[in-house]
């Protein structure tokens, strides 16, 4: 089954709100803290639907957001019917895993096909478009750090070819970390030389911020999955790529605008998990230098 490791929208409790700036730095000279009281509006809740559709087959979760001061920050919805058809009349109803996740490997993404999701929940409605995207291959891959001032910043490399570089590629990257989600990019892209370069950055090592929880440890696995997007969910990922760094709700993907969320026909490929190694981290530069060396001894 299809993994979808990115969640849209995170909703979660809070009890005691932390303070920064001038508010951070007046802790300093208090030898108390105080509890804020604060008034939560209470708002109507929202449907959230992630899903999509590759050569594997397809699957959706379906969730409900639940106001700030609730425990569960969303919760998963059983009751939908949820169908997919595509633009050659296919029609396929994707039945229910477990709760609120709703999958199917009778219908499967073709190259060049459109495909619509249609979500209903009692009387509420909502639809949502994308088109499958064509199949390409991952090159390389690998891992490697840049000099920035006193600090070196760690990225991961991935190289994808066997695609049309004719028109722009969309591209979104996830970089899991023990099987778990790490980070994630997306890249819009020509290519250069028949091949599209892919670097998501990591983490930054830093004298000033040992206990950065992004930092790998050695041992930890780390793998890539890449997947060729429709510029449909590119623009989604980019608005909330932004919407997370300033608070605020991605555009909308879905027909009804009381769903968050976002429908993706896809191709996708994955690369073997590899162990990280902080001692085996080159530089780029002495990196790019040894690959020459390796190809020329070819």
């Amino acid at each position: 089954m299809m993994k979808f490791y990115k969640e849209i929208i995170s909703v979660n409790t809070i009890k005691k709100l932390p303070l920064g700036g001038l508010g951070g730095l007046l802790l300093l000279f208090s030898s108390c803290e105080k509890e804020i009281d604060m008034d939560y509006h209470t708002v109507e809740p929202l449907y959230v639907v992630e899903a999509g559709i590759s050569e594997e087959g397809a699957v959706a979760r379906i969730s409900q957001t639940q106001n700030v001061t609730d425990e569960i920050g969303k919760s998963p919805v059983s009751d939908a019917q949820v169908v997919i058809t595509s633009d050659n009349g296919e029609r396929c109803i994707l039945k229910l895993d477990s709760a609120g996740c709703y999958s199917s490997s009778e219908i499967k993404g073709v190259e060049g096909r459109e495909y619509t999701i249609r979500v209903q929940i009692g009387d509420y409605v909502t639809e949502s478009t994308s088109q499958m995207q064509e199949q390409f291959s991952i090159d390389d891959t690998y891992m490697y750090k840049v000099q920035m001032l006193e600090d070196e910043v760690v990225y991961y490399h991935v190289d994808v070819t066997g695609y049309n570089t004719d028109t722009i590629g969309y591209f979104y990257t996830l970089v899991t970390r023990n099987g778990k989600p790490y980070k994630w990019s997306i890249l819009d892209n020509k290519g250069f030389d028949d091949m599209t370069a892919i670097n998501v950055g990591c983490f930054v090592y830093c004298d000033l911020d040992k206990d950065n929880k992004d930092i790998l440890k050695d041992g930890e696995e780390i793998a890539v999955e890449v997947r060729k997007i429709d510029k449909r969910t590119y623009d989604y990922l980019y608005a909330l790529f932004i919407a997370e760094r300033s608070s605020s709700n991605p555009i909308r993907n879905f027909t009804n605008p009381s769903t968050l969320g976002y429908f993706s026909a896809y191709h996708s490929m994955r690369q073997n998990a590899l162990r990280f190694s902080k001692e085996s981290l080159e530089f780029y530069d002495d990196l790019m230098e040894s690959k020459k060396h390796k190809f020329e001894e070819r």
